[in-house]
Order: structure tokens, then sequence, then C-alpha cells
């Protein structure tokens, strides 16, 4: 009796590719910010991007469909954070209005794929069964 074992790949998933962009336009971003700013608002807005993906990413790895739901919501709570934080870069005069509302915009893009990863996700959960029975 051979199983195969389908190892799903986080970085197929598109809110993924789109979080992992951020993430990088994020590190160039900061790296005009204040020096004094590097323990403080550089390092929270570095942290809350990359959250977002690697929160993806972990929870796609899950074996089981509601923590993989948990992640999701961990990532969407991220992404939250990581407007706050731009918010403050642009309050600050860090960053000019046109970089704060494109990355703004892109943040609000992966708000929105984030609810619809959610929302299949959840009508998945119902149909989840104990994984370990199978095995």
């Amino acid at each position: 009796m051979s199983e195969s074992l389908v190892i799903k790949d986080f970085r197929t998933l598109k809110v993924w590719q789109k979080a992992n962009s951020l993430e990088q336009e994020i590190g160039e971003l900061v790296k005009g910010f204040p020096g004094y700013e590097q323990y403080r608002l550089t390092d929270q807005l570095i942290r809350a991007s990359r959250s977002i993906g690697a929160n993806i990413a972990e929870g796609n790895t899950q074996l089981f469909i509601k923590r993989e739901l948990f992640h999701a919501n961990s990532a969407l709570g991220s992404a939250g954070e990581c407007r706050n934080h731009l918010l403050t870069a642009y309050q600050n005069d860090y960053i000019n209005r046109e970089q704060y509302d494109a990355l703004d915009k892109m943040l609000i893009e992966i708000i929105k794929m984030l609810f619809g990863y959610i929302k299949g996700l959840k009508s998945n959960s119902d149909n989840e069964s104990d994984a370990a029975t199978n095995w």
C-alpha cells in the first residue's frame, strides 16, 4: 500500500507572493530612516512586514486547517500592524505621500486576499477530518 504525500508549497500562494514583495520593498524603504529609529520604528516595520509572509508560510505547512486559520489570522494582524507603522513613518516625514500611498495600497490588497484565503479555509475546515486517523 503506497500513499503519495503531497507537500504544500506556500510560495505558490499569491497572497504569500504579495507579502514577500511588500517585505522586500519595506526592507529598501527603511534604509532611508534616521539612525535613531533603527531599534524602534525601523525594527518594528521590518518585523511586522516579515511576519505577514512568515505566518502564511507557517500556516500553509500545518497539517490541520484550524492551525492554518490561526496563522492566517496572525498574518492579518501583522498587516494591520504594518499599516500602523507606515502611517507613523509618514507622519514623521520619513516617507513621502507617494511612498505611503503605494505601500498602504499593497497592504490593503494583501488584507483583502487574506480575508479571501481565510474564508476559503473556513469553508474547508467544516470538512476536515482528523488526519491522524488516516495514517
